[in-house]
């Protein structure tokens, strides 16, 4: 079997295509965070229902690009550092789902990642906190 991949970076979404099955997979948006506290977007793309965990990953860097880590942070861990419920849903095709989430450590880079187990494929899109590009919720509206 042959497959081909794309990634849309400005959607957020990657899809896997192989011939005669329906394309695969989901959109995540803002690709980064602006704000401590707010909402991601997760959107099914694909024909089928998909389940989707949201997932924190640590900030790695290789040859001066950052990245996400290959595994994720243990729960305990992910729920220092931001706040979101909930964290496994299924989607039915082209359903869209909003969760609010709130950074409860600002000063940590992280990576917050929609992950889809699909047969012998884990997608993942992920959204990046990054403190010193983000703009507080609480600022007031000129010092935003």
């Amino acid at each position: 079997m042959r497959f081909s991949h794309a990634v849309v970076a400005g959607l957020g979404a990657l899809l896997l295509v192989r011939s005669c099955l329906p394309a695969l997979g989901f959109t995540q948006a803002p690709l980064t965070l602006p704000r401590s506290k707010g909402a991601i977007q997760l959107s099914n793309t694909s024909e089928r229902s998909i389940e989707l965990s949201l997932q924190v990953f640590t900030v790695i860097n290789q040859d001066g690009r950052s990245s996400a880590a290959l595994v994720p942070l243990p729960v305990e861990q992910a729920e220092q550092l931001i706040r979101l419920r909930p964290t496994q849903m299924r989607l039915a095709s082209g359903a869209t789902r909003t969760i609010s989430y709130s950074v409860l450590d600002p000063s940590r880079d992280f990576f917050l990642c929609g992950v889809s187990s699909q047969g012998l494929f884990m997608l993942r899109v992920c959204s990046r906190w990054r403190p010193a590009f983000a703009v507080s919720s609480s600022a007031p509206a000129g010092q935003r």
